[in-house]
């Protein structure tokens, strides 16, 4: 199978900036399908397929910044047949303060890509985007040199061959699943996976059925989803030092209150609140000071955080108060969590120059107790200073 190479498979476009008007040759006219009807802007937002609008929006935005911004798009014409146009910046003329004032580009349809055309492959010689035609039998009818580069082949090695032959690392690949799913179903497929020739590199591969051939195209895509990997670690951090305790890494004041207030939801299961906090700590933290007592706090925390069992929930509210949640646990499981608890936390902490024991006082609250997170909070609160008056150390609930 072979693709037709008309001359017209290349057209001129200019964009002024300023003025926000489009101009293009009579080739890229014939691409585009223009009957003459609307201004070229116009039908070329119209023609440019739907899902096909962001992709194209940035590439403008990189060719304001430099030569050499491509992409491919779809567009729809007039019959609702599809076409699939790769464009390229070839200029970018700037004011005298290096504001773009008018961007020139080619227009290709790809379904005029072949080897026979000099000019057209030439031209995609110089994309940065790697370019395959291949036929019915996924036979390579055309490589441009990015993918040459990519698969570390020759023209010769490829051309007539079977893709997955010539290239075995594609056979029962992305690659080749995603070929055979475009000759299935006649319509474009996209993914995003590890490069098969490029270790550590990420490369998003486009494939779809274009006059008779199927084109596929890639891109190096790394350093974006490197950018996109940090700044979702950049947000999770943020998130975290938003919902958690510097000190301690459990859920801040705001975050646990958030948990408490779920409780009185409709719809949401009984709970059981624990209030703690560590006896004689301020005796602690004033004779020994705060990093003897911003140690024990640590501690305290990591047994707590050890002790509680998802989809329960453990925060500090401030100085050596703390709070936990217990949801659809019956008393005797609660009792089993606090035994952990109590047990855990007797064990000798290091401070750095000595081991301390330390003990905690719990008091405890059915959510069904309560209409609000003030007043349970309250109940558990009563509770803990019963649990102080015998003496710390141990844990009562609120009758």
């Amino acid at each position: 199978m072979a693709l037709g190479i008309p001359r017209l498979g290349v057209g001129i476009v200019r964009f002024d900036v300023v003025n926000g008007s489009l101009w293009w040759d009579a080739r890229a006219a014939a691409i585009f399908g223009d009957d003459g009807s609307l201004p070229p802007l116009e039908l070329w937002r119209e023609r440019v397929h739907s899902d096909d609008i962001g992709a194209v929006r940035r590439m403008f935005g990189d060719t304001a910044a430099s030569v050499g911004a491509e992409c491919v798009f779809r567009i729809v014409l007039s019959d609702r047949s599809t076409r699939y146009i790769l464009t390229r910046s070839i200029d970018v003329t700037t004011d005298a303060s290096g504001a773009p004032v008018e961007l020139t580009g080619v227009v290709i349809e790809l379904g005029h890509v072949a080897g026979r055309d000099a000019q057209l492959a030439s031209l995609l010689d110089r994309v940065g985007l790697g370019f395959m035609a291949l036929d019915e039998d996924l036979r390579i009818i055309y490589v441009n040199s990015g993918c040459l580069t990519h698969v570390r082949r020759s023209r010769e090695e490829l051309l007539g061959r079977v893709v997955t032959e010539v290239l075995p690392e594609t056979r029962g690949s992305y690659f080749d699943a995603l070929c055979r799913k475009v000759l299935a179903t006649g319509t474009q497929q996209q993914t995003r996976a590890d490069s098969l020739y490029s270790p550590g590199a990420t490369i998003e591969v486009t494939a779809a059925a274009d006059s008779g051939a199927l084109v596929v195209h890639f891109r190096d895509v790394t350093a974006e989803v490197t950018a996109q990997k940090r700044a979702e670690e950049a947000h999770a951090l943020l998130l975290h030092e938003a919902t958690h305790d510097s000190l301690t890494g459990l859920l801040n004041r705001a975050a646990i209150t958030e948990h408490l207030q779920r409780l009185f939801e409709p719809g949401v299961g009984p709970a059981v609140a624990l209030f703690l906090d560590v006896d004689g700590f301020k005796e602690v933290n004033d004779t020994r000071g705060h990093r003897v007592g911003d140690r024990i706090l640590q501690a305290v925390s990591e047994h707590l955080r050890q002790a509680m069992r998802a989809p329960s929930a453990v925060g500090r509210l401030g100085g050596d108060e703390f709070v936990a949640i217990l949801p659809d646990v019956d008393q005797l499981a609660v009792d089993d969590v606090v035994d952990r608890m109590l047990a855990s936390i007797t064990m000798p902490i290091d401070v750095g120059d000595e081991l301390l024991v330390v003990t905690i006082s719990v008091g405890m609250a059915h959510s069904t107790s309560a209409r609000t997170v003030d007043e349970l909070l309250h109940h558990a609160d009563i509770a803990l200073y019963a649990a102080k008056r015998r003496g710390g150390n141990t844990a009562v609930w609120h009758e």
